[in-house]
């Protein structure tokens, strides 16, 4: 199961400075539910000048302490059951999806850098999955993706750990050719018009 971390730091005023120390930190974990798929958990934590305490986010959700999406510039420090969610499942995905649509377009093509996405084709250059970003994503999700984190790290957590498998777009928007970014919805760029 997913959790997002949103860490909102208190106002640094007289009345912190003055008692800050004596302040509790406020943790507030709510259920988001998806569409299509399992709900997830999102923890605000107000907190003030000695930060997050990441003790008290793993008594909070648990194992999905195992897979955080950061809302913010929050590091995670090294302690074991907390760690930041990392995927390239979807990434692949999306990369595969657009090589076989290229494919089907151009016909016989093979990757000559599979790792990194790169077709050399008629004496091009054709880069695929540059920018990560780069695909739809319906705007029931958009709605409540959280607003730091970028997309497609969203969509792969929302993939992977809720179970939902129609993200909308199923490849990339466009491709890097001879470095200069061309849309899917023409394919004009392959014969070199």
């Amino acid at each position: 199961m997913l959790c997002v971390l949103s860490v909102k730091y208190r106002k640094n005023n007289l009345f912190e400075r003055l008692f800050g120390k004596f302040l509790r930190d406020k943790y507030e974990l709510t259920t988001v539910p998806v569409l299509k798929g399992a709900p997830f958990f999102n923890l605000t934590a107000t907190v003030g000048k000695r930060g997050v305490d990441f003790e008290r986010i793993i008594f909070e959700v648990g194992r999905c302490a195992e897979n955080l999406l950061i809302d913010g510039e929050e590091n995670i420090p090294k302690i074991k059951g907390i760690g930041e969610f990392k995927s390239d499942l979807l990434y692949n995905m999306l990369k595969d999806n657009t090589f076989e649509l290229l494919k089907e377009k151009i016909g016989d093509i093979e990757f000559s850098d599979k790792e990194n996405g790169i077709i050399v084709y008629n004496g091009n250059t054709i880069k695929i999955g540059d920018d990560r970003n780069d695909f739809n994503l319906p705007d029931v999700y958009l709605s409540i993706k959280p607003e730091k984190v970028e997309k497609y790290r969203f969509a792969a957590a929302l993939y992977e750990l809720c179970g939902v498998f129609s993200l909308g777009s199923t490849h990339f928007n466009s491709v890097l050719v001879n470095g200069e970014k061309k849309s899917l919805e023409n394919y004009d760029f392959i014969w070199g018009k």
